[in-house]
């Protein structure tokens, strides 16, 4: 079965730093720039930022769950 895709083989998605952000919304990227503005950073610094505190709040989360006793139910 052939794949449908609706966008065409040579349009290219939009990206900043190698970020896709197609796929963000307007407002979204306002608050991406307001926080590079605050912070004196680049769009592209704010969110490499944001990816590393995801991963890292992701792993800690996981960790957590392995450090979790679980009792078994009278």
């Amino acid at each position: 079965m052939k794949s449908v895709s609706t966008v065409p083989k040579n349009v290219a998605p939009f990206t900043i730093g190698g970020w896709p952000v197609d796929a963000l919304s307007q407002g979204t990227m306002r608050l991406l720039r307001k926080i590079a503005d605050q912070d004196g950073s680049t769009i592209e610094e704010v969110m490499v930022t944001a990816m590393e505190e995801f991963a890292v709040r992701r792993n800690a989360e996981k960790e957590l769950e392995t450090k979790i006793i679980r009792f078994p139910k009278r």
